[in-house]
């Protein structure tokens, strides 16, 4: 079971919102926000195509103050054009609706989609990838009733897509079809608005910390949620009433002035130890996590293990404490991207396999998209990590410049 913390905190010297989430007594993840700001991520803007970059399908994409975006696409892309046009393709100068969907990191520039999410607590309508989705992690049998419940909902030569969330499965009939309209009707309310709306404006504002938690927690996993905020307490409050399970989920307003909430979470000392490149294990053997331009670098060390005896147990027990440990470690620094790890050789083929499997288990309880690819000859274990935000490790570093201008 889940704790969620949401709180403010004053971390070297500069005002933030954290969001924090507790798993067997350790922080898993961290988000963090500029209370005086706005997101980027997910916000919905009018573009104007820049320059079109046909050898890596691609173009860059202006949206508000200028910012230049990169835009992937394909021949089968679905655009949404703000202004009329004679050519079919795409083109230098056409304006479309794009929308925000992985902030700047380091030297690469934003990501836009001309394929926009609005999301509710239990779907999410698409409006480039117009085919019918269902959460994975739904079970195998209630997916193919659902699917076919959806399936009915879907007018014919529908012009968007729909994605079942996790917590759909928990939703009767009735509320995901009045989900579903009201969906619609943000969907077509705001492409009437693009319509007649200057080019590089905004429509919609990327969605805040506090209002994708709301949307994000699985109330079935969910122990408790905790904050001293309170308009947020009182919104958690009523948004539960909207969800049968979520009765079973605790809502705590906190409101102890003589230990305030980060402290009592020790939340800026996990801040501080995402900074960290070296992290101890119980057994004695440590990590070392370091991130490159390219991809991020994960070695495992057997550290203050000297015997001779039984090595390759050690090992194995070392490596399967690494691998907990690492996804625990992804998700609270926020890690993505291509990551490679260098566990300690085993020689035995049947700790390999379980090593691999045993990681994949814990990566599937990542919210961000993970996949474990293999186990190279140089015993090198690649796998990839959705870029959805920046590392943590980025925003502190902002942080204590006192600089978001960036950062969301």
């Amino acid at each position: 079971m889940e704790r969620v913390i949401i709180t403010t905190l004053c971390y070297h010297g500069t005002d933030c919102r954290v969001a924090a989430w507790q798993s067997n007594g350790k922080i898993s993840r961290i988000c963090l926000e500029d209370p005086r700001g706005e997101r980027l991520l997910g916000s919905i803007h009018v573009g104007k195509v820049q320059k079109i970059l046909p050898d890596i399908k691609g173009a860059f994409v202006e949206i508000e103050n200028r910012t230049s975006c990169y835009f992937p696409y394909t021949k089968e892309s679905n655009f949404l054009y703000t202004m009329p046009k004679k050519a079919p393709e795409l083109r230098a100068g056409d304006e479309l609706l794009v929308q925000v969907t992985r902030e700047a990191i380091k030297t690469k520039a934003p990501c836009v989609s001309s394929n926009l999410n609005f999301t509710g607590k239990y779907l999410v309508l698409t409006t480039g990838n117009r085919t019918l989705g269902i959460s994975a992690k739904i079970p195998s049998g209630k997916r193919e009733k659902l699917k076919e419940f959806l399936e009915e909902l879907m007018p014919e030569d529908c012009s968007y897509g729909i994605i079942l969330r996790t917590n759909g499965a928990l939703a009767s009939a009735e509320e995901l079809k009045e989900e579903l309209r009201s969906l619609e009707t943000q969907f077509t309310q705001l492409y009437q608005k693009a319509l007649h709306t200057p080019c590089y404006t905004k429509l919609s504002k990327g969605e805040s910390i506090t209002a994708s938690i709301l949307k994000d927690v699985h109330w079935k996993e969910t122990e408790k949620i905790i904050t001293d905020q309170k308009t947020l307490y009182e919104e958690l409050c009523v948004s539960r009433q909207d969800i049968p399970v979520a009765s079973m989920c605790a809502i705590e307003y906190y409101e102890d002035s003589l230990l305030p909430l980060a402290r009592l979470y020790n939340l800026e000392r996990e801040l501080d130890q995402a900074l960290q490149e070296k992290i101890w294990l119980n057994s004695g053997g440590f990590l070392i996590i370091q991130q490159t331009e390219a991809f991020v670098s994960i070695d495992v060390n057997s550290g203050k293990f000297t015997g001779k005896k039984k090595a390759e147990e050690t090992y194995r027990k070392i490596n399967l404490e690494a691998a907990k440990e690492i996804s625990r470690q992804l998700r609270l620094r926020n890690l993505s991207g291509i990551i490679l790890i260098d566990f300690i050789n085993m020689t035995n083929p049947d700790h390999n396999n379980e090593l691999f499997h045993v990681l994949q288990k814990y990566l599937r309880k990542d919210p961000v998209k993970c996949k474990a690819i293999d186990i190279t000859p140089l015993h090198i274990l690649e796998m990839t990590r959705k870029k959805v935000r920046k590392p943590v490790i980025e925003e502190i570093r902002q942080i204590k410049l006192g600089d978001f201008s960036n950062t969301f």
